[in-house]
């Protein structure tokens, strides 16, 4: 049987009644072995109860976290916000890391990743980051829009090769350092943004602040971060 993979998703800006995910995300489970679900938002028993029925989980990218989430108060360049996202996600998170439930957060999803686990981050890397690249690109979804440098020896090296690699960009805040015990710093763009954490334990908990799931095309390397993933699934089911 396959693995079976949870993805968290948006709600419509337009429509709180619709949920709304790239079907990028479930086309990249698929390819590599992996049955996906999307994921509702819903309270602490609901999540008590589905997440006994998944092998994985996959944080989606969407709108900015909710500062207040890691106490903060909002920045003049936060956009918009889902506080009912922000909740589920954040009890979905902690769940699954007291079940050793292989993750990968993208974008957002690294995000909330580590605010769950005690982070804060940058609210907007144009005003906060000292000669900062463009980190929001606006050409096509699977475009390397600038490099991250992959260190060597972590996780996601043995995924994607260490060094420079090109990925996509679609974000404005980011990890904010100094990183907390429970990470390591997997990968950095030129201005130092950080782009890619992991736990260096002999786990699956990773986050990257690219999409890899629109890059298979001009990038098939970004594959093998869905294949270890679902794998990883696999092998805990």
């Amino acid at each position: 049987m396959r693995p079976l993979i949870g993805i968290t998703c948006s709600l419509e800006p337009t429509d709180s009644a619709s949920y709304r995910l790239h079907q990028d995300y479930t086309n990249a489970v698929s390819h590599t072995g992996g049955e996906a679900v999307i994921l509702p938002h819903t309270d602490e028993q609901g999540i008590r109860e589905l997440i006994g029925t998944l092998d994985g989980i996959v944080l989606s990218g969407g709108d900015d976290i909710d500062p207040a989430c890691y106490d903060e108060e909002p920045h003049f360049a936060l956009g918009r916000i889902e506080p009912c996202r922000d909740r589920f996600e954040l009890e979905l998170v902690k769940a699954a890391i007291r079940l050793r439930m292989p993750i990968l957060g993208i974008c957002r999803g690294m995000q909330v990743l580590y605010v769950a686990m005690g982070g804060q981050l940058i609210q907007d890397i144009p005003s906060q980051v000292k000669d900062a690249i463009k980190h929001k690109q606006e050409g096509p979804r699977s475009y390397p829009s600038h490099k991250v440098t992959v260190e060597r020896n972590s996780k996601l090296s043995g995924m994607i090769g260490a060094g420079e690699v090109g990925v996509n960009s679609f974000h404005h805040q980011a990890v904010k350092e100094p990183v907390i015990d429970r990470f390591i710093v997997s990968a950095r763009a030129s201005d130092n943004v950080i782009e890619a954490i992991e736990f260096p334990e002999d786990r699956f908990v990773l986050g990257v602040q690219w999409h890899p799931e629109s890059m298979f095309n001009p990038s098939p390397a970004m594959i093998e971060i869905f294949a270890a993933f679902v794998a990883e699934a696999a092998a805990r089911r």
